[in-house]
């Protein structure tokens, strides 16, 4: 199929209308002629910004990703923007929960690492040891996606039992019913314990951490 010479779209139009249509109709529906046909163009302009249909998901991941890492201003400690960093995580997640599964995918196809770069080198900046930098953002990535899938799925155990089941799960039934912490504050308590667990590894192992770091030695005169 021959492009037109002139892009008709933009690259971001044609994924944020992508995003809409897997947010309105789930991954299933979106394929190259659906989305041209949104688009008011002929499937050919969309190969200006795309190769395939695997290259619009990874932009509409980056897309929904994008705005996620920013990493607070100059002035703030890492301490305050990355628990916020994953607070918009998941809300990202939860926002979007038809793209889930290629958002979970997206480290392993190679997406996404340019989105991490920003924060590892900040937190470095600002003397979190190298060694822990992936680990901490590893953990918080993988609790705001499993804490998004069980909101998104709505039928985890957490839930309570189904219709009729409360008389054969009273103590579930009386749980749920009783809880005292929203799953946001369950959220908000874990981010906390894992930057906890962060400072006991690091009093722990940064002895081993440092001396693997190689010393430059200086050149002789």
């Amino acid at each position: 199929m021959v492009r037109p010479k002139v892009p008709l779209i933009s690259r971001r139009r044609a994924l944020e209308v992508a995003l809409a249509i897997v947010d309105d109709d789930g991954l299933e529906a979106l394929s190259i002629r659906r989305l041209a046909g949104a688009l008011g163009v002929n499937s050919a302009s969309l190969y200006h910004h795309f190769r395939n249909k695997e290259d619009i998901l990874a932009g509409m991941a980056d897309l929904v990703l994008a705005e996620v890492r920013e990493v607070g201003e100059p002035g703030v400690s890492w301490r305050d923007w990355l628990p916020g960093n994953a607070r918009a995580l998941r809300r990202a997640l939860l926002a979007h929960p038809a793209l889930l599964p290629v958002l979970v995918a997206s480290r392993s196809h190679g997406f996404g690492e340019h989105l991490l770069d920003a924060s590892a080198a900040r937190l470095m900046r600002e003397g979190v040891p190298s060694a822990v930098v992936m680990p901490l953002l590893d953990a918080l990535a993988a609790f705001a996606v499993s804490s998004a899938l069980h909101e998104a799925r709505g039928d985890g155990p957490g839930d309570g039992p189904g219709d009729g089941a409360a008389e054969r799960y009273p103590a579930l039934a009386k749980a749920v019913a009783e809880r005292g912490l929203t799953a946001d504050q369950i959220y908000d308590l874990v981010i906390g314990s894992i930057l906890a667990a962060l400072d006991t590894a690091v009093d722990q192992q940064r002895a081993r951490w440092m001396s693997s770091i190689p010393v430059p030695v200086d050149e002789p005169l």
